[in-house]
C-alpha cells in the first residue's frame, strides 16, 4: 500500500481529477521498470500510462465510464519497437499478389515454371531476393537450371547485386564468352569460358531487367497502410524506417495528416555521401527538416548512408581478405575484402555535419572493416566536438571486434542489429568466413556488458507475413534467437553471447525507443509514459524456452487505443 501511496504522491493532482479512460486488471504486467518490474493492473487516460498497481488499486480509480479490461491472467509488456524495417518496400513487393518462399534452387525452378506456364512469352520472368546464403544448395543456380524452368522467357533471379539470367536474357543482353569483364562486377565464366548466367555487380549489364514500374503515390500509401496492420498483429507498435527519401517521408506525412498512420514511425533520411567531402556536406545541407522534428506518431530519424556491401552476397567490406572459402558467393578471389562504398573522409564530413546541424547519424555497416571505419570516423570528429549523447549509431554492424565495442562505448555509439543474419545464415556463412572471424558475430552480451546500447530488429523488406518474409519480422522469434543462440539447422555459435530474457525484451522495446531518444516516452510500462503494450499468449519470462519463438500476440494497443485483438 506504501508503494502505491508513494504513487499517487507522485503523480499531480489533475492526473486523478477525471477517472482513467480504461483499467486493464487480472494480467501479468512485465513494466521492464527496475522500481517495479511487475504488476497487476494499469489504469489508462489521454492515451498515456496514469498508473501502475495492483488489481484493487487501479480497479478503485475507475468512475462510471471507464473501461474495465479482465486480462485473465494474461502477460503485458510494453509495445515491440521494431528498429529496422522497410514497410513500404516489404508491402510493394507483395502488389501484385503474394511473394513465394524459395528455400531452395529447385523452389526457384518450381516458381519460375509456375511464372512461366501463366504468362506470355514477351515477359520477362523476374524473381527477386534469392540469396545462395538461404538456398539449401549454397550456391546459385546455373543459366541451365532456369532454361529448363523457363525455356520459352527472358528469366532472371535478383538480389540487388548478384543476378543469374537464363539463356534467352544472356543472348538478348548480347552477354557472351567473348563479352569483357566490367570495372565494376564481374560475368561468371565456366571452364570453358561460357557465362554460367551469374553477373556480379555491373547493373549496367543487365539492360532494364531491375528496374521495376515506379509506384504511384496511391500505391505507396497503399503499401504503409497494409503494412502497418501486419505489423500490429505481432504486438509492433512502433518503427524505424532505415532508410526514405522524401517521396516516402510524403507518404508518412500524408497518412499521419490523414489520421490513417497508427503505428509510431521514426523515419530514417537516406543520402549517398558521394563525391567529395564537400559534395557530402552541401548534400546534408539541403535537407529542410532535422533529427527529432515531429510529433509522437511520426518523427524524423537518423541520417543514413550505405557505407559497404552485404555479408549475405560476399561485398561487406571486412578487415581482411574473405580468403579461399567463397564458392557460395559465385565468385573465387582470395585478395577481395568488399566493397567500401563511401570512404572515411566523407563518412567523417557526413559526421561533421551531422553533428553541426542536429542530426543523428547512422550508416550501413556489415564487415568489420566498415565497422572499424565508420568508428574511426565517429573518433575523428569526436577529437574535434564530442558526440556523446548524440547517440550516433551502427547500423547491422554484424562483426564488430572488442576494440571496435569498446570504442562504440566511449564514442556512446549505439548498435541497429537484425539477430535474424545470425539465425539464417551462420550455416553458410561459417565455411566462407572461418572461425576467428564468427567468434565475432553478433557479440551481443559482450556489447550489452560493455555499456553499448544495442537494438532489436529485422531489416524487414520483402512479403508481409512475419515468419515467411525476408528477413521475418516476428519479434518473439528473434528474442528466441537471442537467448538460445541457434540457427536455422540447430547449430550454436557462440552460446555464451546468448542474452537473458529480460535483455532480449528490452533489445525490442526499452533499447528501440533509446535509439530515438524517446526512453522517456515510451519502451516500459510506467506513469506518464506513452500507453503502447501488447497481450501476448504466454509468459515470456517464465515459459519454456523453444514456446518463446511461437508467442503470439493477442491485444495491440498504441496510445490507449487497441489496433489489433486476435478473434
Amino acid at each position: 500500500m506504501l508503494v502505491f501511496t508513494l504513487l499517487l504522491a507522485a503523480l499531480s493532482p489533475a492526473a486523478f481529477a477525471q477517472a482513467p479512460d480504461a483499467v486493464y486488471f487480472h494480467a501479468n504486467v512485465v513494466t521492464l521498470e527496475a522500481a517495479r518490474p511487475k504488476a497487476e493492473a494499469f489504469a489508462i487516460r489521454g492515451g498515456e500510462f496514469q498508473a501502475i498497481g495492483s488489481n484493487d488499486e487501479m480497479l478503485k480509480l475507475a468512475g462510471p465510464a471507464t473501461r474495465k479490461v479482465d486480462l485473465e491472467g494474461r502477460t503485458v509488456i510494453p509495445g515491440i519497437v521494431e528498429s529496422h524495417v522497410h514497410p513500404i518496400m516489404a508491402a510493394l513487393a507483395e502488389k501484385d499478389g503474394p511473394v513465394p518462399v524459395m528455400r531452395s534452387i529447385a523452389e526457384v525452378k518450381v516458381q519460375l515454371k509456375k511464372m512461366a506456364g501463366s504468362r506470355p512469352v514477351s515477359e520477362v520472368l523476374f524473381l527477386p531476393k534469392v540469396y545462395s546464403t538461404r538456398l539449401t544448395d549454397r550456391r546459385y543456380p546455373t543459366r541451365y537450371e532456369l532454361d529448363e524452368a523457363a525455356p520459352n522467357h527472358v528469366a532472371l533471379t535478383d538480389n540487388g547485386y548478384a543476378s543469374v539470367l537464363n539463356s534467352k536474357a544472356l543472348a538478348k543482353l548480347g552477354i557472351t564468352k567473348d563479352t569483357p569483364q566490367p570495372a565494376n562486377g564481374k560475368i561468371i565464366k565456366d571452364a570453358k569460358g561460357e557465362p554460367t548466367g551469374l553477373i556480379l555487380g555491373a547493373a549496367q549489364l543487365l539492360g532494364g531487367y531491375r528496374r521495376s514500374k515506379p509506384p504511384t503515390v496511391d500505391d505507396l500509401k497503399w503499401a504503409l497502410r497494409e503494412m502497418q496492420k501486419k505489423y500490429h498483429e505481432v504486438g509492433i507498435t512502433s518503427i524505424i524506417d532505415r532508410g526514405q527519401t522524401a517521396e516516402g517521408f510524403r507518404t508518412y506525412q500524408a497518412l499521419r495528416m490523414a489520421g490513417e498512420l497508427t503505428v509510431r514511425s521514426n523515419v530514417t533520411f537516406l543520402i549517398s555521401a558521394q563525391g567529395t567531402p564537400d559534395a557530402v556536406r552541401a548534400e546534408l545541407e539541403r535537407i529542410p527538416f532535422v533529427t527529432g522534428y515531429g510529433d509522437d506518431m511520426l518523427r524524423v530519424g537518423s541520417v543514413k548512408t550505405i557505407a559497404d556491401g552485404g555479408i549475405l552476397i560476399g561485398t561487406a567490406f571486412l578487415r581482411e581478405p574473405y580468403g579461399e572459402h567463397t564458392e557460395i558467393y559465385g565468385y573465387k578471389d582470395p585478395d577481395y575484402r568488399g566493397v567500401l562504398s563511401v570512404s572515411k573522409e566523407n563518412l567523417a564530413e557526413m559526421a561533421r555535419t551531422a553533428l553541426r546541424l542536429g542530426w543523428q547519424m547512422t550508416a550501413h555497416t556489415t564487415g568489420g572493416g566498415a565497422i572499424d571505419t565508420l568508428l574511426e570516423a565517429y573518433d575523428a570528429v569526436d577529437k574535434e566536438t564530442p558526440i556523446k549523447g548524440r547517440r550516433f549509431t551502427v547500423t547491422h554492424g554484424n562483426f564488430p571486434s572488442q576494440e571496435s565495442i569498446e570504442r562504440a562505448a566511449r564514442l556512446g555509439v549505439a548498435f541497429d542489429c537484425q539477430p535474424q543474419w545470425y539465425y539464417f545464415d551462420t550455416p553458410a556463412l561459417a565455411p566462407a568466413f572461418g572461425p576467428s572471424r564468427m567468434k565475432q558475430f553478433q557479440p551481443l552480451k559482450t556489447m550489452l556488458g560493455k555499456g553499448v546500447v544495442v537494438a532489436g530488429g529485422s531489416d524487414h523488406m520483402i512479403r508481409f507475413d512475419s515468419r515467411d518474409s525476408i528477413n521475418p519480422y516476428n519479434p518473439f522469434w528473434g528474442m528466441w534467437m537471442t537467448i538460445t543462440r541457434k540457427t536455422v539447422d540447430g547449430s550454436t555459435i557462440n552460446p555464451d553471447e546468448a542474452l537473458t530474457r529480460e535483455q532480449a525484451l528490452a533489445l525490442w522495446t526499452k533499447n528501440g525507443a533509446y535509439l530515438t531518444f524517446e526512453e522517456k516516452r515510451k519502451g516500459t510500462i510506467a506513469a506518464g509514459k506513452l500507453a503502447d503494450f501488447a497481450v501476448i499468449s504466454d509468459d515470456l519470462l517464465t515459459c519454456p524456452v523453444d514456446r518463446i519463438k511461437d508467442i503470439e500476440a493477442l491485444r495491440t494497443v498504441v496510445g490507449g487505443r487497441e489496433v489489433w485483438l486476435r478473434r
